[in-house]
């Protein structure tokens, strides 16, 4: 197998780093893509029955406005994937892989990848903000929130690698 190109974490730290300070500075607002979601099943809920999406309070704020659909978030995460897909392109990595590990069959692997991509949405939306909304967000702006989530994240990642890793060799 031909090793992958990719970047330096240096280089690609740098970058975000600099893609924050931007949107803090001038759309006065961090990064983050889980509000990206929620505004287009809101936008969507509308569409369908706009007296019940009237109802929700949960959609009332994403729905107030004139356009919800000019949000800045929404080209945020299209940005992303036009990033990630110029980026393949450019490193030569390209193509469609389904990666799993060697005792995990892949009914399983689409299965707790379903289960675990539902289960972080639900909590990141519970919590108002994804792993880059409150992590590198918060933990840029030093709020004790962001810092706590940060530490919890990699202290409950070291421990979930432990008890998952034999699925996976």
């Amino acid at each position: 197998m031909e090793r992958e190109r990719f970047w330096s974490p240096y280089v690609a730290g740098a970058g975000i780093g600099l893609t924050l300070l931007a949107a803090l500075y001038i759309f006065n607002w961090g990064l983050g893509a889980s509000s990206a979601f929620s505004l287009l099943a809101a936008v969507a809920v509308k569409g369908l029955s706009p007296e019940f999406a009237g109802s929700l309070k949960y959609f009332s704020r994403q729905l107030s406005a004139a356009s919800p659909l000019k949000n800045w978030v929404l080209f945020e995460v299209g940005g992303l994937f036009l990033g990630a897909f110029t980026g393949s392109i450019l490193s030569g990595t390209i193509g469609l892989r389904f990666e799993r590990g060697g005792h995990l069959s892949s009914g399983t692997r689409l299965l707790t990848a379903f289960a675990g991509g539902t289960l972080i949405g639900f909590s990141s939306r519970l919590a108002r903000g994804c792993t880059s909304g409150v992590g590198l967000s918060g933990g840029a702006q030093l709020a004790l929130s962001g810092w706590i989530f940060l530490i919890s994240m990699f202290v409950s990642g070291l421990i979930a690698a432990a008890f998952l890793r034999r699925l996976w060799t």
